[in-house]
């Protein structure tokens, strides 16, 4: 049981993933047999926190859920897990959002198409009734309700200016590729952009990304950008780029929720007080031993020592699958 104030909370979409395993990209128009499926659960925030549970990390999920049937797979897997779900709000009038993702197993890419019947998003009022001091870090996956997001954040700010001994660290994720969600990149204390959105914004690759937008953020703010096999990218507050290249698996199985476990690794890392350095490049590591497995469960294990000063596990990793 985790003591009050180590929490991190997640605040995003809760999303029902069918996933479709193929031999191959499917052709339009055609008919064909996946080789598996599963359901699971999705969004950012979700995925997040399912990485968290993977390595025993205290977190929570604010999230909004239905009592749909996708609902209900959804509270019992987050139960499975042990992610505490009491302060989601859950809504009896609107459907899941629903994800259905191919895998093609040629390659581990993975295509998403989204649906989503106007789910309420987590608001101002939900977020307003937690007992902050029950976290350590808040993290915000990037949705549409910009303005009850901004509003959350300042909340946690008022809180911090009132409460020094106990100081909520905020990182927000930006993914969409969407040159409009430039004007929040300023909120957070760490800011994790995604090679999506940084391509929208006109960088052609990581470096420039954290160069330039950096001077967008905060006095005290960071910026990561992880660009898939290139691997990731920080700029300090201390002005310091620094980087990592990324660790992939000698076989890459599926690609679905590797930026997401790229950020919770990172998340954990920074909490264990690694310097950006070491925590971008454990991020990397995980997300890279990530697109080796079909799903996330196990990643942990791989992994027994996470926050030692020497990193190693990726090549025992690598052992373990050409046993």
């Amino acid at each position: 049981m985790s003591e009050a104030g180590d929490k991190v909370l997640c605040v995003g979409l809760c999303c029902l993933d069918i996933v479709m395993f193929c031999k191959s990209y499917p052709l339009e128009d055609s008919d064909q047999r996946c080789l598996y499926h599963r359901w699971q659960r999705g969004g950012n925030a979700s995925n997040n926190c399912t990485i968290f549970a993977e390595f025993k990390f205290p977190c929570e999920i604010l999230g909004t859920l239905s009592n749909d049937i996708g609902g209900q797979f959804m509270k019992k897997n987050f139960k499975e897990y042990g992610i505490p779900i009491d302060n989601c709000r859950v809504y009896e009038e609107y459907e899941s959002p629903i994800s259905t993702i191919w895998i093609n197993l040629q390659n581990g890419s993975r295509t998403i198409v989204h649906s989503n019947k106007n789910m309420p998003e987590v608001s101002f009022d939900n977020f307003k009734n937690l007992n902050l001091r029950n976290y350590s870090w808040i993290h915000f996956e990037c949705r549409p309700q910009y303005d009850e997001m901004k509003k959350m954040i300042q909340f946690i700010r008022n809180y911090n200016s009132k409460n020094e001994e106990h100081s909520i660290t905020i990182s927000i994720e930006i993914e969409k590729p969407n040159y409009k969600l430039l004007e929040l990149v300023d909120l957070g204390d760490i800011v994790f952009i995604s090679k999506d959105f940084a391509s929208a914004c006109g960088f052609s690759c990581m470096l420039s990304a954290v160069e330039n937008l950096s001077s967008k953020l905060g006095p005290r703010a960071t910026v990561i950008c992880a660009w898939g096999d290139q691997g990731a990218c920080a700029k300090t507050v201390d002005g310091e780029v620094v980087s990592s290249g990324a660790f992939p698996p000698p076989e890459i199985v599926c690609t679905l929720g590797a930026g997401d476990t790229f950020v919770a690794a990172t998340i954990m890392a920074l909490c264990r007080k690694k310097s950006l350095a070491e925590a971008i490049k454990i991020g990397c590591q995980v997300a890279g031993a990530r697109c080796g497995m079909s799903d996330s469960k196990g990643l942990g294990k791989l992994f027994p020592s996470l926050f030692q000063e020497k990193l190693e596990e990726f090549e025992i990793f690598k052992e373990k699958l050409t046993d």
